[in-house]
Protein backbone atom coordinates (compact mmCIF):
# COMPACT_ATOMS: atom_id res chain seq x y z
CA UNK A 1 0.00 0.00 0.00
CA UNK A 2 1.31 3.38 -0.93
CA UNK A 3 1.00 6.48 0.98
CA UNK A 4 -1.79 8.41 0.07
CA UNK A 5 -2.29 12.52 -0.88
CA UNK A 6 -5.34 12.11 1.49
CA UNK A 7 -3.70 10.74 4.54
CA UNK A 8 -0.50 13.23 4.32
CA UNK A 9 -2.53 16.53 3.73
CA UNK A 10 -4.55 15.03 6.90
CA UNK A 11 -1.30 14.35 9.08
CA UNK A 12 -0.74 18.08 8.39
CA UNK A 13 -3.55 19.44 8.81
CA UNK A 14 -3.95 17.90 12.25
CA UNK A 15 -0.39 18.89 13.40
CA UNK A 16 0.94 22.47 11.34
CA UNK A 17 1.58 24.24 14.32
CA UNK A 18 3.17 21.61 17.21
CA UNK A 19 5.66 19.02 17.10
CA UNK A 20 5.00 15.67 18.68
CA UNK A 21 6.42 15.45 22.26
CA UNK A 22 7.51 12.02 21.50
CA UNK A 23 7.36 11.38 25.12
CA UNK A 24 9.55 12.96 27.54
CA UNK A 25 13.51 12.13 27.19
CA UNK A 26 16.60 13.60 27.92
CA UNK A 27 20.16 14.41 26.77
CA UNK A 28 21.59 14.16 30.30
CA UNK A 29 23.52 11.20 30.93
CA UNK A 30 22.79 11.46 34.57
CA UNK A 31 18.79 11.34 33.67
CA UNK A 32 16.45 8.84 34.60
CA UNK A 33 15.32 9.18 30.85
CA UNK A 34 18.79 9.76 29.47
CA UNK A 35 20.10 8.54 26.07
CA UNK A 36 21.33 5.38 27.82
CA UNK A 37 17.55 4.94 29.27
CA UNK A 38 16.11 5.61 25.80
CA UNK A 39 14.69 1.91 25.51
CA UNK A 40 12.62 2.80 28.89
CA UNK A 41 10.78 5.83 26.93
CA UNK A 42 7.15 6.20 25.49
CA UNK A 43 7.75 6.85 22.27
CA UNK A 44 4.44 5.98 20.39
CA UNK A 45 3.28 9.35 19.94
CA UNK A 46 5.97 10.57 17.36
CA UNK A 47 5.43 12.45 13.85
CA UNK A 48 6.41 8.79 11.87
CA UNK A 49 3.48 7.14 13.29
CA UNK A 50 1.05 8.46 10.58
CA UNK A 51 2.80 6.59 7.86
CA UNK A 52 1.68 3.12 8.90
CA UNK A 53 4.36 1.36 6.34
CA UNK A 54 7.28 3.51 8.42
CA UNK A 55 5.84 0.71 11.83
CA UNK A 56 7.21 3.43 14.19
CA UNK A 57 4.94 2.22 16.99
CA UNK A 58 7.72 0.34 18.65
CA UNK A 59 10.76 1.66 20.90
CA UNK A 60 13.79 0.39 19.20
CA UNK A 61 16.68 2.67 20.86
CA UNK A 62 17.80 -0.57 22.74
CA UNK A 63 17.95 -2.68 20.01
CA UNK A 64 22.00 -2.96 19.10
CA UNK A 65 21.34 -5.21 15.95
CA UNK A 66 20.00 -2.40 14.52
CA UNK A 67 21.74 -0.24 12.42
CA UNK A 68 21.44 2.94 15.12
CA UNK A 69 22.42 6.36 14.35
CA UNK A 70 24.38 8.82 14.46
CA UNK A 71 27.52 6.99 13.47
CA UNK A 72 31.12 8.28 12.73
CA UNK A 73 31.35 8.09 8.63
CA UNK A 74 34.11 6.45 7.51
CA UNK A 75 33.76 4.84 3.47
CA UNK A 76 33.69 0.69 3.89
CA UNK A 77 32.40 0.72 0.28
CA UNK A 78 31.38 1.98 -3.44
CA UNK A 79 29.07 4.87 -4.26
CA UNK A 80 25.87 3.50 -4.73
CA UNK A 81 24.60 6.83 -6.94
CA UNK A 82 24.35 6.63 -10.66
CA UNK A 83 23.60 10.76 -10.99
CA UNK A 84 23.93 13.59 -9.15
CA UNK A 85 21.84 15.22 -6.66
CA UNK A 86 18.18 16.74 -8.85
CA UNK A 87 16.27 19.64 -7.23
CA UNK A 88 12.74 21.04 -7.76
CA UNK A 89 11.90 24.13 -6.60
CA UNK A 90 8.07 23.56 -5.44
CA UNK A 91 5.48 26.11 -5.01
CA UNK A 92 6.27 27.24 -1.03
CA UNK A 93 7.58 30.55 -0.44
CA UNK A 94 9.94 30.94 2.84
CA UNK A 95 7.21 32.77 4.59
CA UNK A 96 4.94 29.96 4.05
CA UNK A 97 7.09 27.69 6.68
CA UNK A 98 6.34 26.97 9.81
CA UNK A 99 9.06 27.24 12.35
CA UNK A 100 8.87 26.18 15.71
CA UNK A 101 11.53 25.49 19.01
CA UNK A 102 10.95 21.83 20.43
CA UNK A 103 12.74 20.67 23.28
CA UNK A 104 15.16 18.80 21.20
CA UNK A 105 15.96 20.78 18.13
CA UNK A 106 14.95 23.87 15.98
CA UNK A 107 12.31 22.48 13.48
CA UNK A 108 10.39 24.01 10.09
CA UNK A 109 7.76 22.42 8.56
CA UNK A 110 6.32 22.44 5.09
CA UNK A 111 2.38 22.88 4.90
CA UNK A 112 2.06 20.57 1.68
CA UNK A 113 -2.11 21.20 2.12
CA UNK A 114 -0.89 25.18 0.63
CA UNK A 115 2.08 24.52 -1.28
CA UNK A 116 4.21 22.73 -2.96
CA UNK A 117 7.79 22.19 -0.97
CA UNK A 118 10.87 21.68 -2.68
CA UNK A 119 12.01 18.27 -3.86
CA UNK A 120 14.91 16.09 -3.91
CA UNK A 121 16.37 13.25 -5.98
CA UNK A 122 19.28 11.02 -5.03
CA UNK A 123 19.17 7.93 -7.40
CA UNK A 124 20.42 5.39 -4.33
CA UNK A 125 17.55 6.09 -2.23
CA UNK A 126 14.20 6.93 -3.64
CA UNK A 127 12.67 8.65 -6.99
CA UNK A 128 11.82 12.21 -6.07
CA UNK A 129 10.46 12.97 -2.71
CA UNK A 130 9.29 16.53 -1.48
CA UNK A 131 10.65 17.99 2.06
CA UNK A 132 8.29 17.26 4.73
CA UNK A 133 10.38 18.78 7.87
CA UNK A 134 14.13 20.32 8.78
CA UNK A 135 15.50 20.31 12.58
CA UNK A 136 18.85 22.00 13.13
CA UNK A 137 20.44 20.01 16.22
CA UNK A 138 23.80 21.38 17.87
CA UNK A 139 26.18 20.19 18.28
CA UNK A 140 26.74 18.03 15.17
CA UNK A 141 24.97 14.06 15.86
CA UNK A 142 27.01 12.61 12.82
CA UNK A 143 31.14 12.68 12.75
CA UNK A 144 33.41 12.13 9.26
CA UNK A 145 36.35 10.37 9.98
CA UNK A 146 36.23 10.98 13.64
CA UNK A 147 35.91 14.93 13.02
CA UNK A 148 33.33 16.50 15.02
CA UNK A 149 30.94 19.51 13.96
CA UNK A 150 29.17 22.40 15.76
CA UNK A 151 25.76 21.51 14.50
CA UNK A 152 23.79 19.49 11.72
CA UNK A 153 20.66 20.51 9.95
CA UNK A 154 18.68 17.73 8.79
CA UNK A 155 15.95 17.54 6.30
CA UNK A 156 13.23 14.78 5.77
CA UNK A 157 12.14 13.13 2.64
CA UNK A 158 8.75 11.15 3.41
CA UNK A 159 6.04 11.80 0.79
CA UNK A 160 6.61 10.87 -2.91
CA UNK A 161 6.10 13.58 -5.51
CA UNK A 162 4.56 11.17 -7.96
CA UNK A 163 1.62 9.32 -5.69
CA UNK A 164 0.94 6.67 -7.92
CA UNK A 165 4.35 4.94 -7.07
CA UNK A 166 4.11 2.03 -5.45
CA UNK A 167 5.55 1.15 -2.24
CA UNK A 168 8.05 -1.25 -3.50
CA UNK A 169 9.29 1.29 -6.26
CA UNK A 170 9.87 4.10 -3.79
CA UNK A 171 10.76 2.35 -0.53
CA UNK A 172 7.73 4.07 1.44
CA UNK A 173 8.81 1.64 4.48
CA UNK A 174 11.64 3.88 4.86
CA UNK A 175 12.83 7.71 4.83
CA UNK A 176 15.48 9.46 3.89
CA UNK A 177 17.28 11.81 5.77
CA UNK A 178 19.93 14.86 4.12
CA UNK A 179 22.20 16.39 6.14
CA UNK A 180 24.72 19.01 6.65
CA UNK A 181 27.39 19.86 9.37
CA UNK A 182 27.71 23.64 10.59
CA UNK A 183 30.57 25.08 11.74
CA UNK A 184 30.41 28.37 13.55
CA UNK A 185 33.43 29.48 12.30
CA UNK A 186 32.89 32.42 9.44
CA UNK A 187 34.05 35.94 10.13
CA UNK A 188 30.80 37.37 8.72
CA UNK A 189 26.80 36.20 9.13
CA UNK A 190 25.90 33.64 7.16
CA UNK A 191 22.92 34.89 4.88
CA UNK A 192 21.45 31.59 4.41
CA UNK A 193 21.45 30.58 8.24
CA UNK A 194 20.56 34.15 8.94
CA UNK A 195 16.89 33.77 7.39
CA UNK A 196 15.75 30.69 9.57
CA UNK A 197 17.65 31.83 12.64
CA UNK A 198 15.24 35.33 12.82
CA UNK A 199 12.37 32.91 12.20
CA UNK A 200 12.89 30.63 15.07
CA UNK A 201 13.62 33.98 17.44
CA UNK A 202 10.86 35.28 16.53
CA UNK A 203 8.42 32.28 16.99
CA UNK A 204 10.15 32.08 20.73
CA UNK A 205 9.73 35.77 21.41
CA UNK A 206 5.92 35.39 20.24
CA UNK A 207 5.35 32.65 22.74
CA UNK A 208 7.68 34.23 25.74
CA UNK A 209 5.85 37.26 25.31
CA UNK A 210 2.66 35.31 25.06
CA UNK A 211 3.60 33.79 28.84
CA UNK A 212 4.76 37.12 30.08
CA UNK A 213 1.26 38.81 29.14
CA UNK A 214 -0.36 35.73 31.05
CA UNK A 215 1.45 35.62 34.11
CA UNK A 216 2.37 31.55 33.73
CA UNK A 217 4.82 30.07 34.75
CA UNK A 218 8.51 31.66 35.19
CA UNK A 219 10.82 33.35 32.68
CA UNK A 220 14.55 34.08 33.34
CA UNK A 221 15.81 37.68 33.58
CA UNK A 222 18.49 36.06 31.06
CA UNK A 223 16.48 34.72 28.67
CA UNK A 224 14.18 38.27 28.77
CA UNK A 225 17.50 40.01 28.55
CA UNK A 226 18.59 38.21 25.30
CA UNK A 227 15.33 38.78 23.86
CA UNK A 228 15.54 42.43 24.17
CA UNK A 229 19.10 42.75 22.99
CA UNK A 230 17.93 40.25 19.40
CA UNK A 231 15.48 43.21 19.41
CA UNK A 232 18.04 45.73 19.64
CA UNK A 233 20.57 43.82 16.92
CA UNK A 234 17.79 43.56 14.24
CA UNK A 235 16.51 47.48 14.42
CA UNK A 236 20.43 48.62 14.69
CA UNK A 237 22.51 46.45 13.00
CA UNK A 238 21.10 43.47 10.72
CA UNK A 239 20.10 44.66 7.94
CA UNK A 240 17.49 42.16 6.01
CA UNK A 241 18.34 39.67 3.99
CA UNK A 242 17.01 38.91 0.52
CA UNK A 243 14.73 35.70 0.24
CA UNK A 244 15.97 32.65 -0.61
CA UNK A 245 14.47 32.50 -3.83
CA UNK A 246 15.79 35.66 -5.04
CA UNK A 247 18.27 34.89 -8.01
CA UNK A 248 21.71 35.34 -6.88
CA UNK A 249 23.14 34.67 -10.94
CA UNK A 250 21.75 36.21 -14.38
CA UNK A 251 22.33 33.01 -15.66
CA UNK A 252 20.10 31.08 -13.51
CA UNK A 253 16.96 33.42 -14.18
CA UNK A 254 14.69 30.17 -14.36
CA UNK A 255 16.25 28.30 -10.79
CA UNK A 256 16.12 30.43 -8.50
CA UNK A 257 17.53 29.65 -4.86
CA UNK A 258 15.39 27.58 -2.64
CA UNK A 259 15.56 26.01 0.81
CA UNK A 260 17.01 22.94 -0.72
CA UNK A 261 19.49 23.41 -3.34
CA UNK A 262 21.89 26.00 -0.83
CA UNK A 263 23.19 23.37 1.58
CA UNK A 264 23.21 20.55 -0.95
CA UNK A 265 24.81 22.42 -3.90
CA UNK A 266 28.04 20.10 -2.93
CA UNK A 267 27.37 16.81 -4.78
CA UNK A 268 29.85 14.84 -2.27
CA UNK A 269 28.31 13.39 0.48
CA UNK A 270 28.25 10.13 2.52
CA UNK A 271 25.52 7.56 2.60
CA UNK A 272 24.58 4.80 4.76
CA UNK A 273 21.03 3.21 6.24
CA UNK A 274 20.79 3.69 9.48
CA UNK A 275 17.88 4.69 12.14
CA UNK A 276 16.44 7.74 13.59
CA UNK A 277 18.56 9.36 16.22
CA UNK A 278 15.18 10.58 18.76
CA UNK A 279 13.29 7.92 20.16
CA UNK A 280 11.67 5.59 18.79
CA UNK A 281 15.27 5.19 17.23
CA UNK A 282 13.51 3.18 14.21
CA UNK A 283 15.94 1.74 11.65
CA UNK A 284 14.00 3.02 8.60
CA UNK A 285 16.28 6.37 7.61
CA UNK A 286 18.10 6.23 4.37
CA UNK A 287 20.98 8.82 5.81
CA UNK A 288 23.03 10.93 2.80
CA UNK A 289 24.92 14.19 4.60
CA UNK A 290 27.22 15.96 2.61
CA UNK A 291 30.85 15.78 3.44
CA UNK A 292 31.88 19.43 3.84
CA UNK A 293 30.44 22.15 6.49
CA UNK A 294 28.12 25.24 6.12
CA UNK A 295 30.06 28.17 8.03
CA UNK A 296 28.35 30.39 10.50
CA UNK A 297 29.66 33.04 12.28
CA UNK A 298 30.28 32.24 15.85
CA UNK A 299 27.47 34.54 16.75
CA UNK A 300 24.83 32.75 14.79
CA UNK A 301 25.70 29.63 16.62
CA UNK A 302 25.18 31.33 20.04
CA UNK A 303 21.94 32.49 19.00
CA UNK A 304 20.90 28.78 18.03
CA UNK A 305 22.01 27.53 21.04
CA UNK A 306 20.70 30.24 23.42
CA UNK A 307 17.03 29.33 21.68
CA UNK A 308 17.42 25.82 22.43
CA UNK A 309 18.31 26.25 26.07
CA UNK A 310 16.01 28.85 26.65
CA UNK A 311 13.19 26.24 25.38
CA UNK A 312 9.82 27.35 27.33
CA UNK A 313 7.12 24.50 27.11
CA UNK A 314 3.07 24.59 27.19
CA UNK A 315 2.76 25.93 30.73
CA UNK A 316 5.60 28.71 30.21
CA UNK A 317 8.27 26.69 32.35
CA UNK A 318 11.64 26.43 30.46
CA UNK A 319 11.79 22.83 29.51
CA UNK A 320 14.56 21.71 27.08
CA UNK A 321 15.58 18.33 26.71
CA UNK A 322 19.57 19.61 26.14
CA UNK A 323 22.12 18.58 28.97
CA UNK A 324 24.05 20.96 31.04
CA UNK A 325 25.97 22.46 27.93
CA UNK A 326 22.78 23.11 26.06
CA UNK A 327 23.48 19.66 23.85
CA UNK A 328 20.66 18.08 21.74
CA UNK A 329 23.11 15.27 19.94
CA UNK A 330 22.77 11.44 20.62
CA UNK A 331 25.59 9.70 21.16
CA UNK A 332 27.57 7.83 18.33
CA UNK A 333 26.84 4.57 18.08
CA UNK A 334 28.11 1.43 17.91
CA UNK A 335 28.69 0.03 14.09
CA UNK A 336 26.69 -3.15 13.03
CA UNK A 337 26.64 -4.23 9.94
CA UNK A 338 26.59 -0.51 8.58
CA UNK A 339 27.46 -0.16 4.68
CA UNK A 340 29.04 3.45 4.80
CA UNK A 341 29.49 4.48 1.01
CA UNK A 342 31.04 8.20 -0.25
CA UNK A 343 29.98 9.76 -3.85
CA UNK A 344 31.37 12.73 -5.52
CA UNK A 345 31.08 13.45 -9.59
CA UNK A 346 32.79 11.04 -10.93
CA UNK A 347 30.75 8.43 -9.62
CA UNK A 348 27.76 9.64 -11.77
CA UNK A 349 27.57 7.63 -15.49
CA UNK A 350 24.71 10.50 -16.41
Amino acid sequence: MHLSTSLLLTTFLARHWTSYGLGKFSYKNNDSKGPNKWDKVNAKDNEWREWKSLKSDKNECGKEKNRQSPVDLVKNEDCRADHEMLFSDGTCTFDDIIFEVTPYSLKGTFPIDKCQPPGLDLSDSFNERYVNTFEMKLPGEHTIDGKAYDGEIQFSHVVNVVDEWKWWENRDHQVAMSARHISGTKKKDDKYIERFLKKWEEAADKHAEKCQASGKGTISLASIQRRQLRKQETQKERKPHKSLWTLTKKKRKKNPHDVLRQPFKNQYYYGYKGSLTVPPCSDFVLWYIVDNPMNISPSQLRRLRDLIKDYINDDCEKGTYADENGNVNRPLQKKHKHKIFHCDESDYSN
